[in-house]
């Protein structure tokens, strides 16, 4: 490894929190080079933002994290159904609990990384639909949370801008600090909003969207789906991620199959243009439901028919 900043991860990991090395391992085997690519700038972000014990402390909430994933997969294998029904019982819980938001939101933000099945999307993100968009794009991130997806945007598209909405404070404040990490304050802008309510904002008209992970999230996805459309321009970009059949503390919407991401997304005026899905490469043992994420590069409808 070259990047000091990687080694010290995986020493980290191997002698404190050594359930999460083999999957560590998985993913850098996948691609070593993108991995180490990838896995620097977003540790040296992450120094960046949290100081020299950054490693240390976002290495713990993603062993935090994966630990809470499978005990909540676990309890969906033998109830068949997510533990939460309503966004208010995951937002008191969780997302206005700023000690427990605060280390969710590292967990996951390594896990763009440390998943190899994370990685493989985020390397379809960029390769797949930052490619299709101008440099200057203007942007619009749905439910940034640890910002990870939008910074990384613009850390690709050197005169994009993006304009952030997350109902977490915490998550604005994280975000906000990895962009000021990364150098990329001037062109991202978060703000304190319900997303899943963008329909009913005056209507920004950006020329991309992102939102990641947050569908699995509500209780009636199709209105996300609306916002989003509503937030761009004729024709333009949004890079869509969901979770099926994967439990978390705060997954409450449950899908079971690809098509109904794309039917969702095709009933808010959106056509398909790629999709990918994957898979972990572990199940818990004898598991019913294959956990999955899901990327859609969707276009926004220039005609009532194609």
């Amino acid at each position: 490894m070259n990047s000091p900043l990687i080694a010290q991860l995986f020493s980290l990991v191997e002698r404190k929190h050594p359930r999460s090395l083999q999957g560590i391992l998985e993913a850098r085997a996948q691609n070593p080079e993108e991995f180490e690519r990838i896995a620097h700038i977003y540790l040296t972000w992450c120094v960046g933002a949290l100081g020299q014990s950054g490693i240390s402390e976002s290495a713990a909430a993603f062993a935090n994290f994966c630990s809470d994933v499978n005990l909540a997969q676990g309890r969906y294998e033998l109830s068949g159904a997510y533990e939460h029904k309503s966004f208010d019982e995951c937002r008191s819980s969780v997302y206005d609990n700023t000690a427990t938001m605060t280390d969710y939101l590292w967990g996951v933000y390594l896990s763009n990384f440390l998943w190899a099945h994370h990685l493989d999307l985020l390397r379809f993100f960029e390769q797949r639909f930052l490619s299709r968009l101008t440099n200057s794009v203007h942007l619009v991130e749905v439910a940034p949370g640890h910002g990870g997806w939008g910074l990384w945007a613009l850390s690709q598209l050197t005169e994009a801008r993006l304009t952030g909405f997350d109902v977490s404070a915490t998550s604005i404040k994280i975000a906000g600090s990895i962009a000021r990490a990364a150098g990329l304050a001037d062109r991202a802008e978060y703000q304190l909003q319900d997303a899943s309510l963008l329909s009913k904002r005056p209507s920004p008209q950006a020329q991309a969207c992102i939102c990641s992970f947050l569908v699995e999230h509500l209780e009636n996805p199709s209105e996300l789906l609306k916002g989003m459309a509503h937030a761009l321009e004729p024709g333009g970009l949004a890079f869509f991620t969901g979770a099926l059949t994967a439990a978390q503390v705060d997954h409450i919407y449950e899908f079971k199959t690809e098509s109904e991401l794309y039917v969702l997304a095709e009933n808010a005026g959106f056509r398909v243009l790629e999709s990918r899905s994957v898979a972990p490469g572990r199940l818990l043992q004898n598991a019913s439901y294959l956990p999955r994420s899901m990327a859609l590069i969707l276009q926004k409808k220039t005609h009532a028919l194609w």
